[in-house]
């Protein structure tokens, strides 16, 4: 499936490496992966080690632990289980698991106990996508199984933007985000970048459903609306956000902002949204009553229908924005982020990225919404306690040297799945205390 010709600016200034190993086709193929835990020997993952249920860490004092310590002690406990090596050879610019909060009830954190049959895999309702992992980088987008197939994160579906021909050269379009949205019976990925177009692909028919069209310059990031599943936004490099049905693939209002980022509020279901500018300030826009029929003509709304909540909060381009406990937190790429109150804007925390010159990357909140995962240039990630503002443990490995661009929690917080320049997905799982004292005894053989 290949995109129409367009002019194409990559959202950084480096090169794309060039694929060693494209894929033979568009969908159902391999990907390389290889194992990095300690001791080399394979390991079973925590929760495939028990027939049952996943152990969780038991506190030695009096008192009983809180959520909070005990998934602290969840995280200290991670560990490096498991690589993927996409085949692009460019840079992983986003993950997104399809945890879908609204149609999807399922308990999330230590409320999520997973039970397995007798071959390993994880017992779930089969409405139940949040296993489900998509990744864009390179011209390519990719579907992952989490959960199914052991250790491994099993390619499920792919992808491919096709070269196109700009200036009598050949040039290829890259990825650089992607958002999931709810359908009946059906898991929808959205993905756009340098080719300007928001493709609309379906999971369950394995094909692009349809294609956005509109944006005359690169899209840096599209944002569900968990309020309504027919609505998504697309920010760009040409100073608009859109808002799009993507039902009818209607352009349903042009934002006129120059925005990096954007975030739908869920303090107001949805109705309003923040957007993030490359100037460090953020802006607040009001969507207007559509009544569910699409406009003849996108409605224009000029910046001056827009409060502007933070002149300079940040010092420098704002990379990624979420919602926490009905608060803000919204990071800039020179390593800060900060926790803010939409309503009075007052500033509650202000936290400084350990190790990290600057760095574009998207972080995430777990959806227990106590913790928030973020990465660095030197190829660490940072899991922070939104409430204490502590540092709760650093996820590194000797072979993890380049910049980590995006990180995501799974829906039980047990693993965390990172990507960055190198084209690697860094798993990092829970591991119990007795299998840690297991490889601490282990040594080669003679």
């Amino acid at each position: 499936m290949a995109s129409p010709a367009a002019s194409l600016k990559h959202e950084r200034d480096e090169p794309l490496e060039k694929s060693a190993s494209p894929f033979q086709d568009d969908y159902n193929a391999d990907a390389s992966s290889s194992s990095a835990s300690s001791p080399p020997k394979k390991q079973r993952t925590p929760e495939a080690s028990s027939p049952s249920t996943t152990t969780m860490p038991e506190s030695n004092a009096s008192q009983p632990q809180t959520n909070s310590e005990q998934l602290e002690a969840v995280f200290r406990n991670m560990r490096l289980r498991r690589i993927v090596k996409e085949n692009h050879g460019g840079e992983i610019n986003q993950l997104a698991f399809f945890l879908d909060p609204q149609h999807n009830k399922a308990p999330f954190g230590l409320d999520q106990i997973k039970e397995f049959d007798k071959q390993g895999s994880v017992r779930r309702d089969p409405m139940d996508n949040s296993n489900v992992l998509g990744t864009t980088g390179g011209p390519q987008a990719n579907v992952y199984d989490n959960e199914h197939c052991g250790d491994h994160l099993d390619i499920m579906s792919h992808f491919l933007l096709a070269p196109v021909i700009e200036n009598d050269e050949e040039v290829t379009p890259e990825m650089l985000t992607c958002c999931w949205i709810h359908q009946p019976q059906d898991a929808i990925l959205a993905t756009a970048g340098t080719d300007r177009v928001v493709h609309i692909l379906s999971l369950a028919r394995s094909k692009e459903l349809r294609r956005l069209t509109g944006h005359t310059h690169t899209i840096t990031d599209i944002q569900p609306n968990h309020f309504n599943d027919q609505y998504v936004l697309s920010a760009s490099k040409d100073c608009t956000v859109r808002l799009w049905n993507i039902l009818t693939g209607k352009c349903l209002c042009i934002f006129e902002i120059k925005a990096s980022v954007a975030c739908f509020n869920p303090n107001t279901e949805g109705r309003t949204f923040l957007t993030g500018g490359y100037n460090g300030e953020i802006r607040e826009w009001e969507i207007p009553e559509l009544d569910g029929v699409d406009p003849e003509e996108p409605i224009l709304i000029s910046a001056d229908n827009s409060r502007l909540l933070h002149p300079k909060l940040h010092a420098a381009r704002i990379d990624c924005i979420r919602f926490c406990q009905g608060k803000v937190l919204s990071k800039s790429v020179n390593g800060k982020i900060e926790y803010w109150d939409p309503t009075t804007l007052e500033v509650l925390r202000t936290f400084t990225i350990k190790n990290s010159a600057s760095n574009q990357c998207r972080f995430d909140v777990s959806m227990d919404q106590l913790f928030f995962c973020v990465g660095t240039s030197n190829g660490s990630t940072y899991i922070y306690n939104v409430e204490s503002g502590r540092m709760v443990t650093e996820l590194k490995h000797r072979r993890s040297t380049k910049a980590i661009r995006t990180c995501v929690f799974t829906r039980d917080s047990r693993s965390v799945v990172c990507g960055g320049e190198d084209s690697f997905l860094w798993r990092y799982d829970y591991v119990t205390d007795e299998v840690l004292d297991e490889w601490a005894k282990w040594k080669p053989e003679a």
